[in-house]
């Protein structure tokens, strides 16, 4: 490795790697980000399924009493 061709083009290697390997690590983070984002949803998902649900209902039982809809 005594050229200096071949010195020049492993540094520069090199600091490519060290740039991949820092966007590589903020892609993670990213991704870390977007899947936690996408878990606390489906939580959510289900509470405003459950909330439709119990409005409907009460909204069922309701209506004939309020007098909304014919008999």
């Amino acid at each position: 490795m005594t050229d200096p061709d071949l010195r020049e083009r492993l540094v520069r290697l090199e600091t490519e790697m060290e740039h991949m390997t820092a966007k590589l690590d903020d892609v993670s983070k990213k991704v870390t980000l977007l899947v936690d984002l996408l878990n606390q949803a489906k939580g959510a998902r289900w509470v405003i399924a459950g909330m439709a649900a119990i409005g409907g209902f009460v909204a069922a039982k309701l209506a004939p009493l309020v007098g909304f809809l014919p008999r």
